[in-house]
């Protein structure tokens, strides 16, 4: 749905790694002047194993997972690893964002399946945990939400492809940016997957939504937000200043936001 464009290194080094996990694929990727396979190793075998952490806390799918024993009953949310209650906090706040557009608990069982937001989210940790190493410029493609810190060459920033919604091979747009984080929400491979929490089946006004950020959780939200109630949606927004969307429907964007103009 989203990728990063090609560009010469102009003289940058460059490392790179693909884990298959949560039935996608997520791959991060590092540059800059000086690159020490010593640290660098290392430090992306530490972000390709926080990947199948997130898998063990966060997946609705695996019965051994936290999320897993909280929906059964099993595990109070308070006594559940952090990372699940910094999640959960934020789905809370993307449901209240939306007025319930994104809701993760709209089955109506008590149960939560927080897989709209934990990708975006992901990527932000290990952007971080690449950032916090000394490596200032890194992106982190999770299945297609994407969070991008510093450039991909020098005064390069990371210039990032956005998938036509109905032709696979087409760029509609690339959308340039060095610390934020895109996601996008739309039928793409997966069909008319979104559920419209309000009817409890699958709802779209939107073929695609993009959303342009400083939180890749929330962009994550967001994005399939505005997927069930298509431009409408873009109140939800925080901060027109820090935020931005490009929507397309029938072959017409629609865009709004510092990111698209």
């Amino acid at each position: 749905m989203t990728g990063i464009r090609p560009a010469p290194l102009q003289g940058w080094q460059r490392q790179v790694h693909t884990e298959h996990v949560w039935t996608t694929v997520v791959t991060i990727d590092v540059r800059g002047p000086d690159l020490p396979a010593a640290r660098v190793t290392p430090l992306l075998r530490a972000c390709a194993e926080f990947t199948h952490d997130v898998d063990r806390w966060l997946s609705p799918f695996r019965p051994d997972s936290a999320v897993s024993a909280i929906n059964r009953g099993d595990l109070a949310e308070r006594d559940a690893p952090a990372e699940v209650v910094a999640v959960l906090d934020g789905c809370r706040r993307a449901r209240e964002l939306t007025g319930g557009a994104f809701d993760p608990w709209h089955s109506g069982t008590g149960r939560v399946d927080p897989s709209g937001y934990v990708k975006g989210w992901a990527a932000d940790c290990m952007a971080q945990m690449v950032t916090s190493a000394g490596f200032a410029n890194v992106c982190v493609n999770a299945g297609g939400d994407i969070t991008c810190r510093g450039e991909q060459a020098p005064g390069m920033p990371w210039a990032i492809g956005l998938q036509h919604p109905a032709r696979p091979d087409e760029v509609v747009k690339v959308v340039h940016l060095r610390d934020a984080a895109v996601a996008t929400s739309g039928r793409y491979e997966r069909g008319d997957h979104i559920v419209d929490p309000a009817l409890t089946a699958p709802r779209r006004m939107l073929d695609s939504a993009t959303v342009v950020g400083p939180d890749g959780g929330l962009a994550d939200a967001l994005a399939t937000a505005l997927v069930v109630t298509g431009a409408y949606g873009v109140g939800f927004l925080p901060d027109t200043q820090a935020w931005s969307a490009y929507l397309v429907t029938a072959g017409r964007a629609q865009l709004t936001g510092p990111a698209f103009t």
